[in-house]
């Protein structure tokens, strides 16, 4: 019998062929379940999903116009529109000594100003709410700066400061309705934390499941779809052109600085007008969108009863959907209110 060939060639074909096939298959299911943008069923139910569970319509804005279109990250929308009034430090504006030290006494303040910052939080979510982004933006980084004062003594203000306070109180607002876990210190013995129930489980008992379902998704017709993003561009101009007033009001302007670097001396620019007045500019994005859908949204409790729906309304840019924020009523998803 002859000795049967070992074919390198065929080899490497066939192995081709296989590993082509995985990595198309593993290209399509990283694509599937990364890019919930490409599915305006999914856009609209992360949305929901958001906010019912925990009362978040902070991170809900990820899922909207406010974010992706803006070229820009959201956190940076937020640094640029609504953090930038407030924000004071300045290499010349001193911070109270205890800051950076670690000491009993820093984070005394750190838990005064945040408790004392979540009251006005819960009092915002019950009477401005998410919707109105712009008023609890302002109205809270406002108090902040007043709470800080009182606090620490000081009129330091940074942007990691006010992220870090509006994001603890949009967790423990979340942990309030959901509930927590008995937290252990690294001995397994300390109780840092006790376990609490919430107020979902006083609503809907101790093991409650909310469960978020697309009823149906109509995508417009193109005449539709014409007068809907007409009407977009209509509630949205206003907005995108109020950079400059706000910037007037706030006493916002570009300022130019020498720095010295070791031997050198070079110039920076603080952009704080600019930034403020393209990203409002760049809030319309009418002219990009192509399409536009409306998705009825209802929230489930375990007992298979429907407890909420939610009307959504998408608008497409390139590829991905997007939630309209500038036409939406979410007051029916706080449901711990």
């Amino acid at each position: 019998m002859a000795k049967k060939e070992f074919k390198a060639g065929l080899y490497a074909v066939i192995v081709g062929v296989i590993m082509a096939v995985v990595l198309a298959s593993l290209t399509v299911f990283a694509y599937t379940t990364r890019y919930t943008a490409f599915s305006p069923e999914k856009v609209a139910a992360q949305y929901v999903d958001t906010i019912v569970q925990t009362g978040d319509g902070y991170n809900a804005y990820k899922n909207t116009l406010l974010s992706e279109n803006q070229k820009i990250k959201y956190g940076d929308f937020i640094r640029r529109t609504q953090m930038v009034s407030f924000r004071n430090d300045g290499d010349d504006v001193k911070q109270a000594d205890f800051v950076g030290t670690g000491t009993a006494e820093e984070q005394k303040a750190i838990d005064t100003v945040y408790n004392t910052m979540y009251d006005y939080y819960v009092e915002l979510v019950n009477t401005v709410g998410w919707d109105d982004y712009e008023t609890f933006f302002m109205s809270y980084f406002a108090k902040l700066k007043e709470v800080r004062h009182e606090v620490y003594g000081d009129d330091y203000l940074d942007y990691d400061y006010m992220f870090g306070a509006l994001e603890a109180n949009v967790d423990t607002y979340g942990e309030s309705l959901r509930g927590n876990e008995q937290v252990l210190a690294a001995d397994n013995k300390t109780v840092l934390k006790e376990a609490k129930d919430g107020k979902y489980q006083e609503m809907f008992g101790k093991d409650y499941k909310l469960t978020v379902s697309v009823k149906s998704f109509d995508e417009l017709s193109e005449e539709e779809a014409k007068a809907y993003i007409a009407g977009f561009k209509e509630r949205i101009t206003p907005v995108a052109q109020s950079g400059e007033a706000k910037a007037a009001q706030f006493g916002l302007e570009d300022i130019t600085k020498e720095k010295k670097v070791l031997f050198f001396t070079k110039e920076e620019t603080d952009s704080r007008k600019s930034d403020m007045v393209g990203t409002y500019e760049r809030l319309d994005c009418s002219d990009e969108m192509t399409s536009a859908g409306k998705a009825e949204v209802e929230v489930w409790s375990d007992d298979g009863g429907v407890i909420a729906t939610q009307e959504v309304y998408l608008v497409k840019i390139g590829r991905s959907w997007y939630v309209d924020n500038t036409n939406i009523d979410t007051s029916g998803l706080y449901l711990g209110k």
